[in-house]
């Protein structure tokens, strides 16, 4: 099939991310193709607005299993009887969902499906498929073989919700007695609620992840506090939000401004979100509810001790020491900020993480040296799957022999020792 750049019928606001070059890689049967191949289809894929409502893992898995298609206006993808052999998502354009009419002549038009609609999930059945689909614009999507799309399934049910769109239950609002295929959206997995992790430390990026802080950590805060106090003393007071008073609190929006302006080094809002994320996992700040991490938002935060409301100013003397330490202290945040961003992320249940979440694991992931020898689209999956853990306490038993396995490690910081009954210890295992 001859592949084509774009349409001036198509979608204006689309049509630019579909270009050859990517398109291409998308001609190759998976197995062919290679890292670049990956990572250009991707880089591609999470830019389209149309699946802007697909979860990253899924759109990672299409990079693997899809290929391009290019249809222009009133061809037929499947006829209502026939047994599929593909799954479809539109990119751009639209396509017509008919059933054959009452009078055997033609066809009724149920509805039309737009870009970002995903369907043909029969496949997964072998049962014929509800509808006749044919397009009625030009139309670029992404096909997905059968023996792939199962694969594909059963890796990424959780995050079909909100994607596929069901035939069956479109034709049987129809008509109640025409045939339904076995699929039902209802019986989809539910992502699972984090509100079970909302008290473990490991798992909630809104708690600190150690009992207290590090003395240089309450250093840097003591430094920030002090300064903000005596430049900008507006940023820390009383709020009240939704008829509850909250106590001597800063709004992360303006923290993250605040640190910006204060040195060169802190170059980009994501970097002073690291940089504050340092402080709320060592309980240096927290969030006044402790319900969130650090985010660049209208969220109110304070400085540990500031919770009775009774601020105690410091002196002249306090206040021009650590203006004269700052910028050792922003230079050092700087420093332990990026490795707060990715434990931040770590600690996200895998369907909260956004694209740009999975990009920070995924480059992390390149520099580690015992995955070296992985494929770009392993360490790609990876970075949706990896949890973080914290182990502070020398001794702590990760599992113990003739344990059932049911994770897999990658130390990131630190060692551990391995044992085995009667004979000791017999290695250690470094980052």
């Amino acid at each position: 099939m001859k592949i084509l750049s774009g349409s001036p019928q198509a979608d204006k606001a689309q049509t630019p991310v579909i270009s050859l070059d990517w398109t291409e890689c998308l001609d190759k049967r998976p197995t062919d193709r290679t890292s670049d191949d990956l990572d250009t289809i991707f880089s591609k894929l999470k830019d389209v607005k149309a699946f802007e409502k697909f979860h990253p893992l899924l759109i990672q898995q299409l990079c693997y299993y899809s290929y391009f298609e290019y249809l222009e206006k009133g061809v037929t993808l499947f006829r209502t009887g026939d047994l599929g052999a593909n799954w479809f998502a539109i990119l751009s354009g639209s396509v017509d969902v008919c059933v054959p009419a009452e009078n055997g002549k033609g066809h009724t038009l149920i509805c039309t499906l737009e870009a970002g609609a995903a369907f043909g999930e029969s496949i997964l059945y072998d049962t014929p498929r509800n509808a006749t689909v044919i397009t009625s614009a030009v139309v670029m999507l992404l096909r997905v073989e059968q023996k792939d799309f199962k694969i594909l399934w059963e890796r990424n049910k959780q995050y079909m919700h909100g994607v596929i769109t069901s035939l069956s239950r479109l034709t049987n609002t129809l008509d109640p007695k025409r045939r339904a295929s076995e699929f039902d959206p209802s019986l989809l997995p539910q992502v699972a609620s984090s509100k079970f992790l909302k008290d473990d430390p490991t798992r909630n990026p809104a708690l600190p992840i150690v009992p207290a802080a590090s003395v240089r950590i309450q250093h840097a805060a003591y430094v920030l506090r002090t300064c903000i106090l005596s430049k900008a003393p507006q940023m820390i007071r009383d709020r009240k939000y939704h008829l509850k008073m909250h106590r001597s609190c800063l709004v992360g929006s303006e923290m993250v401004d605040w640190l910006i302006h204060q040195s060169p080094i802190v170059h980009s809002r994501s970097q002073a979100v690291g940089m504050w994320q340092a402080l709320l996992e060592e309980a240096a700040i927290a969030h006044v509810s402790q319900e969130h991490y650090f985010k660049d938002k209208y969220l109110f935060y304070r400085f540990s001790g500031d919770e009775d409301g009774k601020m105690i100013r410091p002196s002249s003397t306090e206040q021009n020491a650590s203006e004269e330490q700052l910028n050792d202290v922003i230079l050092t945040l700087a420093q332990v900020g990026p490795d707060a961003m990715l434990r931040m992320i770590l600690r996200k249940p895998p369907h909260e993480r956004t694209i740009d979440d999975l990009e920070i694991i995924y480059d992390e992931l390149l520099h580690v040296k015992a995955l070296s020898h992985l494929s770009s689209l392993v360490k790609r999956e990876l970075a949706g799957v990896l949890i973080f853990e914290a182990h502070p306490f020398k001794g702590e038993i990760l599992f113990s022999q003739g344990d059932e396995g049911k994770s897999w490690y990658i130390i990131l910081k630190g060692s551990v020792q391995c044992s085995i009954y009667g004979k000791g210890v017999v290695g250690t295992l470094h980052e």
